[in-house]
C-alpha cells in the first residue's frame, strides 16, 4: 500500500508562493519598465521560493489612470504609475505641476517628493486606498515645450499656440495663463495631428520625442524651460503587503530604494542622450536664462492661489513646499 503521510507532511511545510504582478504602463524599452523588471528579478532571486515578481509593460494588464483603483481593488498587486495619472485621485500631487515649480531643478523636485511633502502626500494616498507606498519615487524627467515652425525663446512667444498635453488639469490652466491653448490628447492620435498641423506643439520631455522619432513628425524646436517634473510613484496592494513577513517586507524596500536610486541616473542620463539624438535630427533647442525663467513664472505665480482653488489643493502644504524651497 502506498504511504502518503510523510509526502503530505512535507508539502504542509512547504511556503505556498505568493506572485508579485507589476502593471506598467511603459514599453519594454523604456527606462523607467527596464529598472523596474531588475527589482522583479532580484525580488524573485532572494525571496524564492516565497515570492515571484513579474512584470507586465505596454498596459497589458491596466493604464495608469485605471491603476490605482485596480491595485486598491486587488486586480493586480503593485503598478508604477505617473503623478499626472494619479492626480484625478490625488489633487495633493498637483502641487508638483504649480507654477511655484516651474524652471525648477531635480533636486529641487526631489528635495519635496524625499522630504515631508511626498511622506504626506503618500499618507494620505495610504488612508484614501487599501495600498502602501513602496518606496522612492522614480524620475522621468523634466517635461519642456517642443514646437513644429515657431521656436519659443520668451514668455510673449507662448500667445496664441496650441500645445498637446499627456494629462493633467494643472498643465492645460497653466498655458492657459501663458496665452497658449493646450489639449489633452491621446498618444495615438498625436502623430496625425502633427503632420496636419492641428497642433503648434507638444509638453513632453526628450526621451519621448527621441522613442517617437518625432522629428519626423515635424517637431524642429525645444524651449527647454522645465516646466514640471513627472515622476511615478510605487504602489502596492494593502493585503498583499500585510501578508508578507516583516523580514520580507524590508527586502522588499530595500531592494525598490536601491534600484530607484540607479533609475533616477539612468533617466537623466536617458534625457540628456535624447537631447542629442534631437539635435543631430536637426533639432534646435534654445535655453532660457535665469532672468526669463523668472519672469515666466512670476506671470504664472499671479494665478497660482486661483490653481490651488480650483486642483483642489491643501493651502497649507503649498506653503510648507514654498518654505522648503527658501534659499
Amino acid at each position: 500500500m502506498l504511504s502518503i503521510g510523510p509526502l503530505t507532511a512535507q508539502i504542509e511545510k512547504e511556503p505556498s508562493r505568493k506572485i508579485l504582478r507589476i502593471s506598467l504602463e511603459n514599453t519594454p524599452t523604456h527606462v523607467m519598465t527596464r529598472n523596474v523588471s531588475r527589482f522583479a528579478e532580484e525580488v524573485s532571486y532572494r525571496l524564492s521560493p516565497r515570492v515571484k515578481a513579474e512584470v507586465y509593460p505596454d498596459a497589458r494588464l491596466f493604464r495608469d489612470r485605471e491603476v490605482l483603483n485596480a491595485v486598491h481593488s486587488g486586480k493586480v498587486e503593485m503598478a508604477v504609475p505617473g503623478t499626472w495619472n494619479l492626480e484625478p485621485y490625488m489633487p495633493e500631487l498637483n502641487l508638483f505641476l504649480l507654477p511655484l515649480l516651474y524652471g525648477k531643478s531635480v533636486a529641487e523636485n526631489h528635495q519635496l517628493s524625499d522630504g515631508t511633502i511626498g511622506r504626506r502626500i503618500e499618507q494620505r494616498m495610504e488612508s484614501l486606498y487599501e495600498i502602501r507606498v513602496l518606496g522612492k519615487w522614480m524620475d522621468l524627467g523634466h517635461a519642456h515645450v517642443f514646437t513644429l515652425s515657431k521656436p519659443i525663446t520668451r514668455l510673449e512667444d507662448f500667445k496664441g499656440l496650441r500645445i498637446r498635453v499627456a494629462g493633467g488639469k494643472a498643465n492645460e490652466m497653466r498655458f492657459s495663463i501663458l496665452g497658449a491653448y493646450s489639449f489633452t490628447i491621446p498618444w495615438p492620435e498625436l502623430v496625425e495631428r502633427l503632420r496636419s498641423q492641428l497642433v503648434d506643439g507638444i509638453l513632453t520631455t526628450y526621451e519621448t520625442i527621441r522613442s517617437a522619432e518625432l522629428w519626423n513628425h515635424g517637431i524642429r524646436y525645444a524651449f527647454e524651460d522645465n516646466q514640471y517634473f513627472p515622476m511615478y510613484i510605487p504602489i502596492i496592494q494593502k493585503k498583499f503587503w500585510e501578508e508578507l513577513t516583516e523580514e520580507e517586507r524590508t527586502d522588499i524596500r530595500n531592494l525598490w530604494d536601491a534600484q530607484a536610486e540607479k533609475q533616477r541616473q539612468e533617466a537623466l542620463e536617458a534625457q540628456m542622450q535624447a537631447k542629442e539624438m534631437f539635435i543631430q535630427n536637426k533639432g534646435k533647442v534654445f535655453e532660457p536664462g535665469k532672468s526669463e525663467l523668472d519672469k515666466i513664472r512670476k506671470a504664472l505665480m499671479i494665478s497660482q492661489p486661483d490653481l490651488i482653488r480650483q486642483l483642489k489643493i491643501d493651502r497649507e502644504l503649498v506653503e510648507q513646499a514654498e518654505k522648503e524651497l527658501e534659499p
